[in-house]
This record gives structure tokens, C-alpha cells and sequence, in this order.
């Protein structure tokens, strides 16, 4: 039998091309996105189209091995003539366009992979986009509707241009709130909590405006078991960083053990999902009222849904917070679900009260800027590392930079340890003895350089001597108060909400004390006071829910507010794709479906074997930073007592943060915010200008900071999330069509 001719054959073999890149009319974009495989794709071309499989190896037979993959080049060929062939058969192009669209490609660069047969058109991306976000905004509805959630929520803020400007059309800022919807998880079983997992009925009823906090002693005393536990956590941390940054230390490693455990969070992954931008301004009251509203809306969710579902947390920055604090107030007496605020309950956000932490230490310990004498971090981040130069102190206008002030106590800690050691050993030479060390050698001078650098008594000690040293003085308040926020940055990752509560409870003193972060310290001792009260399921689930883990691996957990910080920026970049006349309704479209459309970046990017994203964000070796400090702390004698030291009659003593903040506890009007009226107003008729003059008042708020402005370069800090990289997505983009 004659075989068929080359031609016939080869147009059969286009018809099956059409036909395995066509996809049903009913067809989910999710089920698109989530099965698409170059790969695979590849194997089944082979399979249906073998014969113009071997033309393209044919003519692309070349003498030496090519440095291109030949299977990704012969199905992009084969993808684009199907398009050709039937504009239906763009399987293929759907996921290129997505993926264009997400990595922040604009309009001119869709229309030319379109025209190159690589991608749909601009407004075919567009369409296929709103009928992702309206399967997403379907699926988040009927999620809600059977697990346990959260809200988070946030500012957002856009630079809206216009392409003609009219008097009722011009360039102009505007304010706007993104929010999420995360899946709680029940401690007790390790799984996503069901609806009326924490009934209504469970949250204190609020009688009055203030928020009431009984029995402040028990906050402001710590049991005597939990100081002994936080002490034991603070060495360990101590050890730790001794080890990860002395390698002679390194035979040491396998016998340290893990970190005193105190409430473990169990790893799991957190499913979350983005909801519709808003383009409402939560900074007021009827703002955050309207953001609440809206949000309820969009998850299609009534009072007596809400009924069914629970309580629900709402998670944000301390502005969030408080707003929604005060509109729990103003509504109290409403015994609506959601009228009422009545299932909602707050948490504040731990990633933005850690980066107050890190001022905090910053500010304290900066020195006086240009002074010649050492011992300060002004002298460590300026005189011995050259570092960008930044603004610090409490007298500064501007906020320190999160990720600089990071950066520079992740290594002054460092190299104070490893320095501390080095005076500690009993031995001449350091380096022998971390070579030699047994571990009980090593713990028993842990033990000394904690007691005698990194603490109070150590502190009150150098305090009492007959001739006290004002520059060693200034560095143990620095060690101990630097030792805490490394902690607490440790404890997060490693998801144990009890260490993390310890230090809390130490940072609610220090950031009482005067002029430094009251609204911080009153938001602590407020949510340490409604836990102590809250039923113990309420509290588990608080306190086990305050982090997320989107991987389920172990250290693999981060801040709630810093995950919607991150899909803020997500937001940004795709919209910065759009050009100009973007418009709210566009945004509201695309934050739901920001996720799919990484996951879109992520297996185009897989596919053509471009690693994700490029380089991970990795931290830089500060091995040379950390031996500078260190041989200048030896060089001057930082960490020992020096008789007669000349910097001691120009330096000023640092306030102990802890001795100054406990002492509000003694102020009659301390947390007056938080105690019921214990008098009857009586109108007396006009007051008296000389009695005005004598009330103390007390403004609780005076010596906080403005609001900081997190930047990419902050938010770069976190490994999992590749920040950095977002610049050269479209680079990658426009490299996949040159393959």
C-alpha cells in the first residue's frame, strides 16, 4: 500500500498539533495554569506530530553540541504554528501572555510576542485575567464559607497618570487598601479549623470605650519561671551566634542543641488568598468601617454567616489596629456580627513592631554623630565599616532604615560575642582555644560572657564600682538590648510564639520608657491583657495563627503583616504593566489573581530552564565586617573596664531603657487608658485658667516615631520572597522570546 504523501502527512500532524493545544469551551484558567507543562507538551508532540518533529531535528543539525535546549525551541515552533493554523489553539500562548502580564511586561511588549505567534494579544491576556480573578474571588467565597479565616488588610498607594488630562482627568495620588484571606490552622489537629471552631460567644463582651484590661500586675511582674526561660533562650541565642560565626567553633555544631522550646508552632502550610483592591482609605474611622464593609461584601458574607463561621481575626499594622479598635468602640453597643465588629478580633501586626524593635535599639545606642570617641554604632556603622550614611537617634526626623539597621546589629551582635568570648576563654590566643574547645569549655564561657556582658545585674554592677567605666557601661546596655531583638528575629522564623511573647513582654517595659514608642508599648500590654482573659481555645488558636508558613518547613515562618506587605508589592509590579488609564477597577481584578499569576511566572520560567526568579535573595558574607568590629573592640577595650578612660568624661551615659520604662508603672495616670472610671463627672461650670495651668498632662504618644515607609529593599530581607529580583522579570521575558 503506497504510504501518503509528505504533505498530507505532514498536515494531519499540524490538525493533531490544533487539536492537543485547544482546550474545552468550559475550561478553567486555575486548571490551564495549574496542568501546563513544556515538558510534557514536548513528549506529547513527539507522540502526535513525529514527522515534522524530525524535520525541525533535521534542520537544526549543526556540527558541535548546542548551548540551547531543542525540545523548548521545536515546541515554541510548534505552539506558534497551531496558532496559526486556529486562533483557538493557544494553550501555549494563554500561559506566555499571563506570564508576560505578571512579570510587569507592557502593552508593546505583549503586542509584539502576539504578533510573533507567541502570546495572545493584550485584551486577550485582559479577558483571560478577569476570568481568573472571578474563579479566584468564587473560590475564596466558598472557602470562607467552610473554614475558619482571617483578614488582613493595608494601605496600598498609587501614582494614577492619565494619558490626555482634562479637568476631570489628571494625573493624581491615590489611597487605596489590599487584603487577604487566610486559613486559620487548629493547633489541636494540625488542620485548617472548621466554621464554629471559636464561637461568637467566646470574645468578652465590651461594656465601655476604653478597652478594660484587668489584673496589670501579672503583666508588668512575669512569673519567675518565664524570667528563668528567657534568660535560658538569650543564652542559647548567644551560643548560637558564636557558632554560626566563629569556625574554628564548627566541630561544635553537631552537639548544640536546638532552642529551649516554649510554644511551638507546628509547621504547616498557610493557604492564603488575596482579595479585590479597594480603593478605600482606611486612615479614618468611616475608613476602615467602609474597608471592613467592603471586604465582607466581596466574601459574600452576612450576619448570620458570620454566626455559622465565628470569630475573626484581623490582622494589620498598628494603625490598622487601632482604628479598628476605636470603630469596636464606637459600635459597641451594636450586637450585629458585623455591624457590631462583634466577631471580630484584632492582632497587631509582629513584623512591623520588629522593625520598631530594631529602631529602638538603633536609636538608643547610635552615639552622638562626628564624635571622635568610640563605642557607639554611629562609630561602628561610620568610622569602621564606611556604611551609607543614615539618619538615627531619637532626635532624628526620619526613621532609620529597617534593613541597614538590621544589617548592622546582625553584625555588631556578632562581633560583640565573639569578642566577649575572646576576653572570657582564659586563653591567649582565641583562635586555639575555639579549635580545642569541648562543648562543656565552650558553655561554661558562654555562661560568663552572658552574665558579665549581656545583662542587667552586669550593667548595675559596672554601675556601683568606685570608678565606673561610662563606655563599658554604654556596651552592656547595648549587648543586652541588641541580644533581645535577635531573639525575637529568631524566634519568628523559627515559629515559636511563646519566646517571641517573652521578649514582647520585656519590650512593653523598655518602650515605655520616656520619649521613645509608647503606641507600641500600649498595643503589647493591651494584647498580652485581652489574652490573659480570653477562653484557652481563643488564645491557642491567637497566638498559633500570628505567624504564617507558606512552605510548612521548619523555620519557614514570617509575620502576617509582612505577607500582605508582600503582596502589596506584588500588586505594584503587575500594575506598573498596565500603563496609563489604569483605573481601581483594573487593580480590584488583578490583586485577586496575583498569586496565579506568579505561579504562571514560576513554570514558564521552569520550563525554559531560567531559574526562578534569578538569584534567591541570599544575605552577604559579613565575615569581614564582623573581624573589623571585633579587632576595634579589642583595640579599644569596649567590652573591659578601663580605669580613668579619657572617652568617659565626653560621653554620655545611655538611659537603661528597662530601669526607665518600669518606672511608668508608678505614674499616677499609668495605663489610665485600659481602667475603668472611678468618678462622676459634675458640671462646674466655666474652669478657672490658673487651674488649667496645674493639670499634669500626660500625652501617653509623645516621642513616637512617623509611620515608616517600608521599601523593596526591606522587603528583600526576606529569603522566600525574590524582591530584588522583580526588574529583570521582563528581562527573562524578552530572553524566552530570543530562544
Amino acid at each position: 500500500m503506497e504510504s501518503p504523501h509528505f504533505g498530507d502527512r505532514i498536515q494531519k500532524e499540524g490538525d493533531a498539533i490544533r487539536k492537543l493545544l485547544t482546550r474545552p469551551s468550559k475550561t478553567k484558567i486555575n486548571d490551564l495554569l495549574n496542568n501546563f507543562s513544556v515538558r510534557e507538551l514536548a513528549a506529547d508532540l513527539q507522540k502526535v506530530a513525529p514527522t515534522m518533529w524530525g524535520v525541525l531535528t533535521s534542520v537544526s543539525l549543526r556540527e558541535g553540541k548546542s548551548r540551547r535546549n531543542k525540545e523548548l525551541v521545536f515546541t515554541a515552533i510548534c505552539a506558534m504554528l497551531s496558532v496559526v493554523r486556529s486562533q483557538k489553539a493557544n494553550n501555549f500562548q494563554v500561559i506566555m501572555g499571563l506570564f508576560l502580564l505578571g512579570s510587569g511586561a507592557a502593552k508593546r511588549e505583549i503586542a509584539v510576542f502576539a504578533q510573533a505567534g507567541l502570546s495572545v494579544n493584550y485584551s486577550s491576556v485582559i479577558e483571560h485575567v478577569k476570568a481568573l480573578s472571578e474563579e479566584n474571588l468564587r473560590i475564596i467565597q466558598q472557602v470562607v464559607k467552610k473554614f475558619m479565616c482571617s483578614v488582613a488588610w493595608d494601605n496600598i498607594n498609587f501614582a494614577f497618570r492619565v494619558e490626555s488630562q482634562r479637568l476631570t482627568s489628571k494625573d493624581h495620588f491615590d489611597s487605596g487598601t489590599t487584603s487577604t484571606l487566610i486559613i486559620q490552622q487548629d493547633p489541636e489537629t494540625n488542620t485548617p479549623a472548621l466554621h464554629g471552631t471559636l464561637p461568637l460567644n467566646m470574645k468578652p463582651s465590651r461594656k465601655t470605650t476604653k478597652q478594660i484590661i484587668k489584673n496589670h500586675s501579672s503583666l508588668l511582674l512575669p512569673p519567675v519561671e518565664d524570667t528563668r526561660r528567657l534568660d535560658e533562650c538569650l543564652l542559647w541565642q548567644l551560643k548560637q551566634v558564636a557558632l554560626e560565626h566563629k569556625s574554628e567553633l564548627a566541630h561544635l555544631k553537631i552537639q548544640f542543641p536546638s532552642c529551649p522550646s516554649i510554644e511551638q508552632i507546628t509547621p504547616h502550610v498557610t493557604q492564603q488568598y488575596p482579595l479585590p483592591a479597594m480603593h478605600e482609605d482606611e486612615s479614618s474611622i468611616d475608613g476602615t468601617i467602609n474597608v471592613y464593609d467592603t471586604i465582607m461584601r466581596n466574601l459574600k458574607l452576612t450576619n448570620d454567616d458570620m454566626k455559622k463561621h465565628g470569630l475573626m481575626f484581623t490582622d494589620g499594622d498598628l494603625l490598622t489596629d487601632s482604628l479598628v479598635d476605636k470603630v469596636e468602640s464606637a459600635r459597641r453597643n451594636n450586637n450585629e456580627p458585623i455591624e457590631g465588629m462583634k466577631a471580630s478580633i484584632r492582632r497587631f501586626g509582629l513584623f512591623h513592631c520588629k522593625m520598631s524593635g530594631a529602631r529602638m535599639v538603633v536609636n538608643q545606642h547610635w552615639g552622638k554623630p562626628n564624635s571622635p570617641w568610640p563605642g557607639s554604632l554611629w562609630w561602628e556603622h561610620t568610622n569602621l565599616l564606611g556604611r551609607k550614611p543614615m539618619s538615627a537617634g531619637w532626635q532624628s526626623k526620619k526613621s532609620a532604615p529597617w534593613k541597614q539597621s538590621h544589617e548592622l546589629l546582625q553584625m555588631s551582635l556578632a562581633a560583640h560575642i565573639l569578642d566577649g568570648f575572646r576576653i572570657h576563654c582564659g586563653h591567649q590566643d582565641f583562635d586555639t582555644w575555639a579549635s580545642e574547645a569541648s562543648m562543656e569549655e565552650f558553655n561554661v564561657v558562654a555562661e560568663k560572657v552572658y552574665h558579665n556582658l549581656f545583662t542587667s545585674t552586669a550593667f548595675e554592677k559596672e554601675s556601683e564600682a568606685a570608678e565606673p567605666d561610662i563606655v563599658f557601661m554604654n556596651n552592656i546596655l547595648y549587648n543586652r538590648d541588641v541580644l533581645y531583638y535577635w531573639l525575637l528575629v529568631t524566634s519568628i522564623k523559627a515559629g515559636d510564639i511563646g519566646r517571641v511573647i517573652l521578649v514582647l513582654r520585656v519590650w512593653m517595659v523598655m518602650m515605655r520608657a520616656p520619649k521613645t514608642m509608647p503606641r507600641y508599648a500600649n498595643a503589647i500590654f493591651e494584647t498580652l491583657g485581652r489574652l490573659q482573659e480570653y477562653p484557652e481555645k481563643l488564645k491557642k488558636i491567637f497566638l498559633h495563627n500570628w505567624l504564617v508558613n507558606l512552605t510548612g518547613k521548619p523555620n519557614g515562618f514570617k509575620e502576617v503583616d509582612l505577607l500582605q506587605e508582600h503582596t502589596n508589592f506584588w500588586i505594584k509590579v503587575i500594575y506598573d504593566a498596565k500603563g496609563v488609564n489604569r483605573s481601581w477597577e483594573w487593580l480590584s481584578m488583578i490583586s485577586v489573581c496575583i498569586y496565579s499569576l506568579r505561579d504562571a511566572m514560576r513554570k514558564v520560567q521552569t520550563s525554559f530552564d531560567i531559574p526562578v526568579y534569578g538569584t534567591r535573595h541570599t544575605i552577604p558574607d559579613m565575615s569581614n565586617e564582623i573581624r573589623r568590629i571585633t579587632m576595634k573592640l579589642q583595640e579599644e577595650k569596649i567590652q573591659q573596664h578601663v580605669s580613668s578612660r579619657p572617652a568617659n568624661n565626653e560621653v554620655e551615659p545611655v538611659k537603661d531603657l528597662l530601669s526607665e520604662g518600669s518606672k511608668y508603672a508608678n505614674k499616677r495616670s499609668a495605663f489610665s487608658k485600659y481602667q475603668e472610671e472611678d468618678y462622676m463627672m459634675v458640671n462646674l461650670g466655666f474652669q478657672d485658667e490658673s487651674l488649667v495651668e496645674t493639670v499634669d498632662w500626660d500625652d501617653e504618644d509623645e516621642g513616637d516615631e512617623e509611620e515608616y515607609q517600608l521599601t523593596p529593599e526591606d522587603l528583600a530581607m526576606d529569603e522566600e520572597e525574590p524582591i530584588s529580583m522583580a526588574d529583570e522579570l521582563v528581562d527573562v521575558a524578552i530572553s524566552i522570546m530570543d530562544s
